[in-house]
């Protein structure tokens, strides 16, 4: 036993001073609805469920909350809590009562609105494209007709005299939610604010003067933490930056977010949050993935735990990934079919490799390792050919990513396997060593002794008779871009 001791904090080191984070408390959804809380994926793929509550729907007439609603999210909410699943509610959405009055002309590019108040919720709007020759004119429907229609609840910005009963709604909610039985911590503010979104036709300094930052010292009140409303990846994330330092928004935030980026954006937010005096900041992505490349959770998540795991992760909440959506029905007509993590009831290729990534971590305790030497030498890097190093329990995981250059390239070489050495293991140390692929196939790996260390041949090609299938999926090849290494220790 002592000499398993010394074996795990030679191997380890230092790591282990990194807080209890499992694989759980990173990884969310978003519209996990209350049918779904019957599923046994909760009790590994996702700790967290990220929801709506809308402004729009609690306040639909000035000073009249309609508490049916309210009460039916809470009653979501509650049902989540009691399950074990964590909930991030989006705070958002105006009335139209409460949004600009008279005529609102919201210009962006090539493309204008023009919003004129009807009463109550309602607004006229109008669409105008811009011509080559400067001038303005508008814009049809598929049947060649202008657009001029009456809608509810633009999302627009709000008349001024109603920001104090935004930031009253506000209080309304978190007060509620702070409370027990629910006792929330955190608190998403909008969704995806941006010029070029279509969830908020208003510009950025306005957004944060009058929804963002009011709202953020109304939580912050109330004792939660503020989450940014999940900026859209039709924006940049400098620009982000800039929009932040400019309304002196940093340190409103304790957990700044982003929907569908590469993982080198949440480094590049958190180092620009700690240059403008935020250094503990949350880096979130809300929203990820919603397509049909169904390689995405292998080849985002490791990465985004390793570089969280490497970077100061002091805080359990620091670092989080939420896949969009939970489900959608099992119909090809259906939104989001083949793009979320379930069909209907029923696992898809996207929901297989989450289930795969979560079995392996299990409940244990994570902490990033990188005593690992790869030939084909590859980078702890966080985009291009990569691996990324993990150490819980009693065993030790490589991902290993590649694009598709090098996919290319390793099939006309006749590259066969990936040689990874593990400095300061013994092969009686090693009591197995499989290969796994994105969806779970697994292969025995045969343990080559060293002098320093442990190697292990690993084939870059599936087995085609062990290969995973299934209606969404449609392989060309044998390679993948990403695979699994998992050793277990004696």
């Amino acid at each position: 036993m002592l000499h398993r001791f010394f074996l795990f904090a030679f191997l380890f080191g230092s790591t282990l001073l990194a807080p209890a984070v499992t694989f759980r408390d990173f990884s969310g959804v978003c519209q996990g609805g209350d049918s779904s809380l019957k599923l046994p994926y909760w009790d590994t793929l996702a700790g967290w469920n990220r929801i709506d509550i809308a402004w729009n729907a609690a306040e639909p007439v000035e000073g009249q909350y309609n508490e049916a609603y309210l009460k039916k999210v809470y009653s979501s909410i509650r049902k989540n809590l009691d399950r074990g699943v964590k909930m991030l509610p989006m705070l958002g959405y105006a009335p139209g009562w409460a949004s600009r009055d008279g005529e609102y002309v919201f210009t962006c590019g090539d493309s204008r609105k023009v919003y004129n108040k009807l009463g109550g919720n309602e607004y006229r709007l109008r669409e105008f494209k811009k011509e080559k020759n400067g001038g303005w004119v508008p814009r049809t429907d598929k049947a060649g007709n202008p657009i001029d229609k009456t809608v509810r609840n633009p999302r627009i910005p709000l008349a001024p005299e109603n920001i104090a009963k935004w930031q009253a709604f506000i209080r309304r909610v978190v007060s509620d939610l702070r409370a027990e039985p629910y006792r929330l911590e955190y608190f998403q503010l909008w969704n995806e604010a941006h010029p070029k979104s279509g969830f908020y036709d208003g510009e950025m300094q306005e957004y944060l003067k009058n929804i963002h930052l009011p709202a953020a010292e109304a939580i912050r009140d109330l004792g939660g933490k503020v989450v940014y409303g999940g900026y859209p990846c039709c924006g940049t994330v400098d620009a982000l930056a800039r929009d932040l330092t400019k309304a002196k928004a940093w340190n409103s935030l304790d957990v700044i977010d982003i929907h569908y980026f590469p993982e080198w954006c949440m480094d590049y937010l958190r180092r620009k949050a700690a240059e403008n005096g935020n250094p503990g900041i949350g880096v979130w992505q809300t929203e990820i993935v919603f397509h049909r490349n169904y390689y995405a959770v292998a080849q985002i998540y490791p990465n985004v735990l390793y570089r969280g795991l490497t970077h100061n992760w002091k805080n359990i909440d620091r670092y989080k990934l939420f896949f969009f959506a939970f489900g959608s029905p099992d119909d090809p007509k259906a939104y989001g079919y083949g793009k979320c993590l379930l069909a209907g009831t029923t696992l898809t290729p996207h929901g297989k490799a989450l289930e795969t990534l979560a079995d392996i971590f299990g409940s244990e305790e994570l902490a990033a390792y990188d005593r690992i030497v790869s030939i084909p030498k590859l980078d702890f890097a966080n985009k291009g050919d990569r691996i990324s190093g993990f150490r819980f329990g009693n065993k030790i995981l490589v991902a290993v990513n590649f694009d598709a250059k090098t996919l290319e390239n390793q099939e006309k070489e006749g590259l066969e396997v990936l040689k990874l050495t593990f400095p300061g293991l013994k092969t009686e140390q090693v009591n197995s060593a499989v290969r796994i692929g994105v969806f779970g196939e697994r292969r025995d790996l045969a343990v080559q002794t060293l002098p320093d260390g442990v190697t292990l041949e690993v084939p870059l090609a599936e087995e085609e008779s062990n290969r995973y299938s299934d209606k969404f999926l449609n392989e060309k090849s044998l390679r993948r871009p990403a695979f699994y290494t998992l050793l277990e220790l004696k």
